[in-house]
């Protein structure tokens, strides 16, 4: 079955200096390439742009130069650059014949031969201030999440909780207006309740587990979360970092199909769930799964649904259909 991945950090691993046209050389600490996503019969990727503030410590600023980071979300320069620099790298891969941008339902249809992205945004800061949505979405961009984990000028993050702004509301109402998707994934609670409250197009969670199996950390969707995203038409992807899927230690596959079958019970449907797999997005291969450890072992994760009673149908909604149907809805 095809895959269609919702959450990989392409652009953040080719400017950390990836060759993403190269297979990786080392399988224990990266597996994550354009031929190696062919091969899997990974045809479609929600693509990020990761941005990521933080103020800069004087006396360890090595680390902090990565053209994704910039000094704070007041800096509207530094973090409008760190999100064109991506698109940039993604516009110089499409002119190369590497992949295809999905900017309209007609580009779903490509030739699968060529992966497609979808562009997501990861940390809204560099979008200026909410009138300058357009430009992004006239670049591509269909997707956002307001913040990474740290939180930016529109919303809180997992790791530094706060509400939306009143800017965010604004910029919530901007997206709405152009049809580009809300990501849920890093809020933290109260910005979730608010992004539920004042979005009116369709929320989604790229790259989340579930709370409730992973123990209290905001960076996981609450039961409450899940049911709310699942009630508007929303999808859920399955993240594969072993540390969201299980308290302590490696993963197994019947992890991870408990976090789906978790959502699918609070949802009364299969067809809320995904793969979005953060594959290598800032930790190494061997911190993915057993057996799951590279695109090409996904399949392995539908033989145990299949054991739990998963029919052909509900398996490729899980691999492509759902995420799909939201694109078809919405781009």
């Amino acid at each position: 079955m095809p895959w269609i991945d919702a959450h990989l950090d392409l652009a953040y691993m080719a400017l950390d200096g990836r060759d993403l046209r190269t297979p990786c050389e080392n399988p224990d600490q990266a597996c994550i390439s354009l031929p190696a996503l062919r091969q899997a019969g990974v045809d479609l990727v929600f693509a990020t742009i990761f941005s990521a503030p933080g103020e800069i410590p004087e006396a360890d600023a090595e680390g902090w130069d990565h053209p994704c980071r910039y000094p704070s979300s007041d800096d509207l320069d530094a973090a409008e650059q760190a999100g064109l620099c991506q698109i940039e790298l993604y516009r110089q891969l499409e002119e190369a014949g590497e992949l295809s941008i999905v900017r309209g339902r007609a580009d779903l249809e490509r030739d699968a031969a060529l992966p497609k992205i979808v562009l997501l945004m990861e940390g809204a800061d560099p979008i200026r201030s909410p009138q300058h949505a357009q430009q992004w979405y006239d670049y591509g961009l269909r997707l956002v999440g307001l913040t990474w984990s740290m939180g930016t000028r529109y919303a809180g993050g997992n790791a530094k909780p706060g509400p939306l702004t009143a800017q965010g509301i604004e910029l919530v109402a901007a997206l709405d207006d152009l049809g580009i998707i809300h990501d849920a994934s890093h809020l933290a609670d109260e910005a979730l309740d608010g992004l539920l409250e004042h979005a009116r197009g369709p929320v989604v969670a790229t790259h989340s587990n579930c709370r409730a199996i992973t123990g209290d950390n905001q960076r996981h969707l609450r039961d409450a979360h899940i049911k709310a995203i699942g009630d508007r038409g929303g999808v859920i992807g399955l993240n594969l970092f072993s540390k969201f899927l299980v308290p302590d230690g490696r993963a197994t596959i019947d992890d991870c199909v408990a976090h789906v079958q978790h959502v699918c019970e609070l949802m009364g449907h299969r067809n809320g769930v995904g793969l979005g797999s953060d594959a290598d997005g800032g930790f190494p291969a061997n911190a993915l799964p057993v057996d799951l450890d590279h695109p090409r072992k996904y399949g392995a994760l539908l033989e145990t649904l299949r054991v739990q009673g998963w029919s052909d149908d509900d398996l490729q909604g899980f691999t492509w259909g759902n995420w799909m149907g939201m694109l078809q809805r919405t781009v």
